[in-house]
């Protein structure tokens, strides 16, 4: 077999068997760690994998006690010892080649693939990926706005949007309009629909005619019912004279004469096919009932004809504005992304999938720099389908090249809840074995339980097969009554038929804890809230801690609930025994920490000191007065903050304000520091745009802290997948089966009409009952049965989560189809007893209701002994310093960490050309040092020590007059470019040196060396300084051909001087070579410069302006070249007669030429000749 899947319900121990693949292939193969990609679906799980990994490979390395040990020596014939041996070169191999070890989330992967192809894909190589997509939606929909007075069709249509708006009784602003779809844009299984939408006209034409012919036959209903209230008001009767008085049959026409659509009754329906029953003898109404029946059968049969017309037309009016606008919409995203030079995470798989389609996959995939031989890809039943479209091509070539199981899939049907976000479990319930190849694919169901105690693992089984049962049966009784009526096709109702079923096929587990006690199950019907705090009372009273404890919620408005109880008993309890902390996602926001609505007020008011509602704030948490005035010094505080990056100013305030000894808010303050520096990472930022990204986004992350042994953990079922506790509490357990849309909640399903309206395409409707009686019911009733798949996998996930003791509260009264409410007629209660498969149940009635119970509440199970972990570190302050924060590149570090430190030779030079290269006088030459502090290169201290290194070096009354702002012209790094005949010599240097014997193969050697001690070499390094000065003095009477050959040794020695660890950190023979070298012009301007000097030349300085002498006027000009080496050398001297021999020949009457060895604070003048 070469591919492997196994099916892992609820704690069989999936992460056991992962982490135990990647161990037995790493210990067969230590280098195989370079080629397994292991793969995700959050950066939690990912972090969990490689911890589970390393931890187990260092036990197995150290020789303590593994449960992976005796399976790895059986399975691979090794010796404890020899094991041992491998697990140590397998430990080494990863941690010293960590970036290899790739335990990826999928969008990491994916990424990663794209940014291997920036240039093909045409991306900025520094472009952002962009999580949230609410920002940027609401700024595309403002451009949308903003561009109707470029766009007629789209002005129209948004004015008849307003229009519309406004005759339906709702807001005129059209952005929520633009907006309420905009979810769908980012939905795998839109994708296809958005690029086959109609166009604008088109659609509202086919809107347009259906919405008539509803009209139309609505029309003629309510005449007929209008008819009938006329003939009522003649004879004077009204509804309450016919059969039922206040609550008659009759009502109905009321409800037909007016705009509300509502069907008929049963009632309604008999009334209209007779006239028997319309009203008691003697009733006045007796006589109308001849005329009024045959008005209202017209009426019910008009109903029963057209009612799927006008609910399709009424769904397609809600929508087709929004849809319609949807494509504009995200060409505006689009636009915005190029702009910010921005990829949407959820772009990444549809990007690819496109790039994969035109080039080679397996070629695409080796690019990321792994060619990878085994695949581990984990929560399988999560996967979209673009994602395994994606994922195929590879898993097929890994298959190709090896007779061993190179593709390992682990996942389970039963915990598959994020349909909503493109997953679909039916790729890993069949689709996944028959495209990788049946006959080399195994499929594997563990059936062990190690998590939970007996009873917990068999209450699990026996309700989870009785719900299923029961719903699957309800599931299909529908889909038959839908089938007869037509609302759907046959064949579509048998596709839908034991969906549900399927999905928990041999579903039952075997409980392998069965020495640690029976385990606990309580489930109460209650009539009002259900008593939490009393039930967390009694765990603890057992002798569970609180962080044993987790209460699972459906939704955050249910966990706010929860914990306003939890912390109102908190702050009322004085009992030692029920203190406990409560941990909940809006207790963990960084934005609601004081702290940090402090910082930010701060920085508002950097931006506008007179910010009344943000000084109050600051004022606040400074004990003042809210409308007190900002001092001055705190004013002009603000406004120096003002010019720092955000990183910075918050470090100044948090100095100033002692916020580092606020040890409450020390994680608040890390949180915020913490998103300061990854926003100012990724992008060139200052103030107001962190504030605005604040408000967009960073105000409402959360902090990720783990807990602490007095906790109590409240999460919803979602992100409690992967999760264990002894004791789990689920107090609302009564979401809906089928939650359709209502009020802010909008449950969209992408739908073709099976009519006329067919032509529309696929059309996004609002999910909800007019639904089932329209044209969309087949999607309707497809969506209902997945609805029902994906809220009993939730309940399944939260059953599931408890190790030890459950506790479900099911508070009745609730009209829809809910959870509870199926689970508490599963139980099927009696008061005999409440069996459930090989346990049985106790019911008892309590004040809170009726409550079902197995097995016995008794205290934690023994707890096994920990490892010992590393200690967690308690903060008391927040560790700071005086912000001494600029913006530095690495390249641009050029004082040694030391303060005292001296500056190298090469970052000495640098600097000080960097000062110069663009000072037409010495006023720009302090300019210059003043604008690297301000640009951050430079600190303070820095900046003074350079300015006591330029005033040293100006001493000199030469260099003064050079930067005395006396010249006409003075040109820096300019160009000479050589004549052709001279340029030729100079490309060709090897051949002209033919005739200068051991001179030119001397410069060569140099040329060689100096470029090794670019690559960093010492011994290259003085290798080149000895070659350079033997090829200094060979050269020496060699003529115009040595000349050419030092040019080339000069340039290969200048590479080496201006790339990273050149030969100049070698010492003073690195110093020699560069010396040697820097005489072709300019010594840090980089490796690029060689190509350039073939053909031209680069003195630093060019000096010139006329004087009159006599009766002629005279130009002269002074080249300088600066050299901050320790050695004069005469190829210096060469180089710099060179520069004044071409600008003689460009007609300069009188050229002087010096050299300025700055270190040695020396001015020598070169004579003509050089020498």
């Amino acid at each position: 077999m070469r591919a492997k899947i196994l099916n892992a319900s609820a704690g069989s121990g999936k992460t056991y068997q992962l982490a135990y693949k990647y161990i037995h292939d790493v210990i067969e193969r230590p280098e195989l760690y370079r080629h397994i990609l292991a793969v995700t679906f959050t950066n939690k799980a990912t972090e969990e994998m490689k911890s589970r990994i390393l931890r187990e490979i260092h036990l197995l390395a150290t020789g303590d006690e593994s449960p992976y040990a005796a399976q790895l020596q059986e399975e691979l014939g090794l010796d404890a010892r020899t094991l041992q041996q491998r697990a140590r070169d397998v430990r080494s191999r990863i941690l010293h080649d960590y970036s290899h070890f790739t335990v990826l989330t999928i969008d990491t992967f994916f990424q990663r693939i794209l940014r291997a192809f920036i240039r093909e894909l045409g991306f900025d190589l520094d472009y952002n990926v962009e999580i949230e997509t609410e920002s940027l939606l609401a700024k595309s929909a403002d451009s949308l706005v903003e561009g109707i007075t470029e766009n007629r069709e789209l002005k129209r249509w948004l004015t008849d949007f307003v229009q519309e708006r406004i005759d339906d009784g709702r807001r005129w602003d059209i952005r929520d309009g633009i907006l309420a779809l905009s979810g769908e844009l980012f939905k795998e299984k839109n994708r296809e629909a958005l690029g086959r939408a109609l166009p604008k006209e088109e659609l509202r034409r086919l809107v347009g005619k259906a919405g008539e012919k509803a009209r139309a036959t609505r029309r003629a209903m309510q005449e007929k019912a209008r008819e009938a209230l006329r003939l009522m008001e003649e004879a004077g009767v009204s509804p309450s004279d016919f059969t039922g008085k206040s609550r008659s049959f009759a009502n109905y026409f009321l409800a037909a004469a007016g705009d509300e659509l509502k069907a008929p009754s049963a009632t309604v329906e008999r009334m209209s096919r007779t006239t028997e029953g319309w009203c008691p003898k003697g009733s006045p109404a007796q006589p109308l009932v001849a005329r009024l029946q045959p008005l209202l059968r017209d009426i019910c049969d008009i109903f029963r004809l057209n009612v799927r017309l006008w609910n399709t037309a009424a769904l397609l009016r809600e929508n087709y504005r929004s849809f319609a606008l949807l494509a504009d919409l995200y060409a505006q995203v689009q636009r915005l992304c190029d702009q910010e030079s921005t990829m949407l995470l959820s772009e990444t798989k549809y990007i690819l999938a496109e790039f994969i389609g035109h080039n080679d996959a397996p070629f695409i995939y080796e690019k990321v720099g792994n060619r990878f031989e085994r695949y581990m890809i984990d929560e399988f039943q999560d996967t979209s389908a673009r994602e395994w479209r994606n994922f195929l091509p590879l898993l097929h070539n890994a298959m190709a090249q090896s007779q061993q199981i190179s593709v390992f899939l682990v996942g389970d049907i039963k915990q598959s809840i994020y349909r909503w976000r493109g997953g679909d479990w039916k790729i890993l319930h069949s689709e996944a074995r028959r495209e990788l190849s049946p006959a080399d694919t195994e499929v594997v169901n563990l059936r062990d339980n190690w998590r939970s105690l007996p009873t917990v693992v068999e209450f699990n089984n026996g309700i989870m097969e009785r719900i299923v049962a029961a719903d699957n049966r309800a599931l299909n009784t529908m889909l038959d009554e839908a089938a007869a009526t037509g609302a759907i096709a046959a064949e579509r109702a048998a596709e839908l038929h034991d969906i549900l079923a399927a999905a928990y096929g041999d579903h039952a587990q075997v409980p392998r804890r069965v020495k640690d006690g029976p385990g606990y199950v309580s489930v109460t019907a209650c009539t009002g809230e259900p008593p939490l705090v009393e039930r967390i009372k009694q765990v603890l009273d057992r002798g569970f801690r609180p962080s044993d404890i987790l209460i699972l919620v459906r939704s955050a408005t249910d966990g706010a609930r929860v914990a306003a109880e939890l912390l109102r008993f908190k702050g009322e309890n004085r009992d030692e025994r029920y203190r406990f902390d409560v941990m909940t996602r809006e207790a963990l926001i960084v934005g609601n920490a004081p702290v940090a609505g402090f910082l930010i007020a701060a920085l508002r008011l950097t931006v506008n000191t007179e910010d009344t509602l943000n000084r109050a704030i600051y004022n606040r948490f400074l004990g003042r007065a809210f409308g007190a005035p900002l001092p001055d010094d705190e004013r002009d505080f603000c406004r120096a903050l003002r010019l720092l990056s955000p990183e910075e100013a918050f470090e100044r305030l948090v100095i100033r304000h002692h916020l580092a000894e606020r040890s409450d808010q020390t994680a608040y303050l890390q949180a915020l520091h913490e998103q300061l520096i990854s926003f100012c990472s990724s992008k060139i930022a200052d103030i107001p745009l962190f504030l605005r990204w604040w408000d967009e986004q960073g105000s409402s992350r959360s902090l990720s802290i783990e807990q602490s042994e007095r906790t109590i953990e409240i999460t919803t079922v979602h992100k409690a997948k992967g999760l264990e506790r002894p004791v789990v509490i689920i107090p609302y357990c009564t979401w809906q089966l089928d939650p359709k849309s209502s009020g802010n909640v909008t449950n969209i399903v992408w739908a073709r009409a099976s009519d006329e309206e067919a032509a529309i395409g696929q059309f996004p409707v609002r999910y909800k009952q007019a639904m089932a009686d329209s044209e969309f019911s087949e999607a309707y009733y497809r969506e209902l049965v997945y609805s029902h798949v994906d809220n009993i996998n939730l309940l399944y996930v939260a059953l599931t989560r408890a190790a030890e003791s459950l506790h479900v509260f099911i508070p009745t009264g609730g009209k829809a189809a809910n959870v509870g409410s199926l689970l508490w007629k599963a139980l099927n209660p009696k008061a005999e007893g409440c069996p459930l498969g090989k346990i049985e149940g106790r019911l008892q009635t309590t004040e809170a209701g009726e409550e079902c119970t197995f097995g016995s509440f008794d205290g934690p199970a023994p707890r096994k002994a920990k490892r010992d972990l590393p200690e967690h570190v308690l903060l008391e302050h927040y560790p700071t310093a005086m912000a001494d924060l600029r913006l530095r590149l690495p390249s641009q570090r050029y004082f040694e960490e030391e303060r005292d430190a001296l500056p190298s030779p090469r970052d000495f030079g640098i600097l000080m050309h960097k000062a110069f290269e663009n000072a037409a006088d010495e006023e720009e030459i302090r300019r210059s040092v003043t604008q690297m502090q301000s640009d951050g290169i430079l600190s303070q201290s820095e900046a003074e020590a350079l300015g006591t290194m330029l005033d040293e070096a100006l001493a000199n009354p030469i260099v003064r007059e050079w930067f005395a702002g006396e010249w006409e012209e003075v040109r820096t790094e300019s160009d000479i470019i050589l004549p052709a005949a001279r340029a030729q010599r100079a490309a060709g240097a090897e051949s002209s040196t033919a005739g200068a014997g051991k001179a030119a193969v001397a410069a060569e050697s140099a040329a060689v060396a100096a470029g090794k001690a670019a690559a960093g070499a010492e011994s290259a390094a003085a290798g080149a300084g000895k070659a350079a000065a033997g090829a200094e003095g060979a050269a020496a009477g060699a003529g115009k051909a040595a000349v050419a050959a030092e040019d080339a040794a000069a340039e290969a020695g200048k590479a080496a001087a201006g790339a990273e660890g050149s030969a100049v950190a070698a010492g003073k023979a690195a110093t020699t070579a560069e010396d040697a070298a820097a005489g072709a012009g300019k010594a840090a301007t980089g490796a690029g410069a060689a190509q350039r000097s073939s053909v031209t030349r680069r003195p630093d300085r060019v000096m010139m302006r006329s004087e009159r002498v006599g009766e002629r006027e005279l130009r002269r000009v002074v080249v300088v070249d600066y050299k901050f080496g320790e050695h004069e050398t005469a190829g210096h001297r060469r180089q710099i007669a060179e520069y004044m021999r071409l600008l003689r020949e460009m007609g300069y009457d009188e050229v002087k030429g010096y050299l300025w060895y700055i270190r040695l604070r020396k001015v020598v003048e070169v004579s003509a000749r050089g020498a």
